[in-house]
């Protein structure tokens, strides 16, 4: 088969059909990204990309709108604590991984009216510029680009603490969507001026909403149906309007939902958790291959931290052996590669597919 580029090969995958070999996608927390750039001895997310032959580029942190806010986009307190546009607080903690950007506070966890949550300073898309946002696209021709921070459900927990809007979700159905709408409102308009100033550009749209713990789902399928499904819809809906594919990203034993995801419009599941409780690789493809495709599949819980080269080389391969087949495979770590990962099982997940002799 003719040599593809990184959007053709990425492109073929999600539509299901087979390409010249198993795109892969890459994703790091920064300490670990600064890492590899020196392990590497790469100068640039370019170079960094070039060397792994990573297909996907997210643009998140890497091309973003101009900034015109009334309000820095990121506050830094004395403290080091860190308030960004939307008033959610992390800290930078260091972890039994290493250091990770951590929630330290829920500015809305009191609140107890939609009074008082709608007198938040909420941002507007009005706050960010896309004037030359198509322009910096120039140099990533040739990778399949993603836009990715979208999300419906998990970050208004960001900011009202996931304990209350659980609670918000059964006992004060107000709160709750007045929080996903918020959320969901914005993220339409700001994807919609993403895509309108890029028309064309932009392959992936990824949604982050985890719903499911290890062993079982974190909402009930009844709850995902009344507030996440709609509302997942209309942003899904306006991807495609734009001819944009959608990746949506929940960790966790997630099977019970598989089929409402695919209802819903989703072209592309990640992570495919394999050490999450039903989420058996060749189960999942064989359910759901026909219909979806799959992201992700090597564990970052115990195989890349704690496993050899080797195995890691191994477990690649046959997860392009089992879930590659057909096409509807991009492999990737299952979550973003953290400290406790050395750069040598790095480098064997990104050099696992290169000498085998079927994608």
């Amino acid at each position: 088969m003719q040599a593809m580029t990184s959007r053709e090969r990425v492109l073929t995958v999600v539509h299901r059909e087979q390409a010249d070999r198993v795109p892969v996608d890459f994703a790091a927390n920064p300490a670990t990204l600064e890492r590899l750039l020196s392990n590497l001895g790469c100068a640039t997310h370019y170079q960094l990309l070039q060397r792994l032959r990573a297909d996907i580029v997210d643009l998140r942190g890497v091309v973003d709108p101009v900034w015109r806010g009334p309000k820095p986009c990121n506050h830094v307190f004395p403290d080091g604590t860190k308030e960004n546009f939307w008033g959610w607080r992390t800290k930078v903690m260091e972890t039994a991984t290493g250091p990770e950007e951590s929630f330290c506070e829920f500015p809305l966890a009191g609140c107890t009216s939609v009074k008082e949550l709608a007198a938040h300073d909420w941002p507007s898309p009005d706050w960010f510029d896309f004037t030359d946002f198509a322009a910096r696209l120039d140099e990533w021709n040739g990778f399949a680009v993603m836009a990715s921070g979208a999300s419906i459900w998990q970050h208004p927990t960001f900011l009202r603490g996931i304990d209350n809007l659980l609670v918000d979700m059964m006992a004060d159905p107000e709160l709750a969507d007045f929080l996903l709408d918020t959320f969901t409102d914005f993220y339409v308009a700001y994807f919609d001026r993403m895509f309108s100033a890029a028309p064309g550009r932009i392959d992936i749209l990824r949604i982050a909403d985890d719903l499911g713990m290890q062993d079982r789902l974190l909402i009930s399928p009844e709850l995902f149906a009344q507030y996440v499904a709609p509302r997942l819809r209309r942003l899904i809906d306006m991807a495609h309007h734009h001819g944009i594919k959608v990746m949506f990203h929940s960790c966790g034993a997630i099977l019970p939902l598989i089929d409402d995801l695919i209802a819903v419009g989703v072209d592309i599941l990640d992570p495919l958790q394999v050490t999450a409780n039903g989420m058996d690789p060749a189960t999942i493809k064989t359910r759901f291959g026909s219909r979806l495709c799959l992201h992700g599949a090597m564990d970052t819980q115990y195989l890349l931290p704690q496993g050899s080269p080797d195995d890691v080389r191994r477990t690649a391969r046959q997860m392009i052996e089992i879930l590659g087949d057909g096409g509807g495979f991009i492999l990737s770590p299952s979550h973003v590669l953290q400290t406790d990962v050395p750069t040598k099982n790095i480098l064997a997940l990104y050099e696992a597919e290169r000498n085998m002799g079927k994608a």
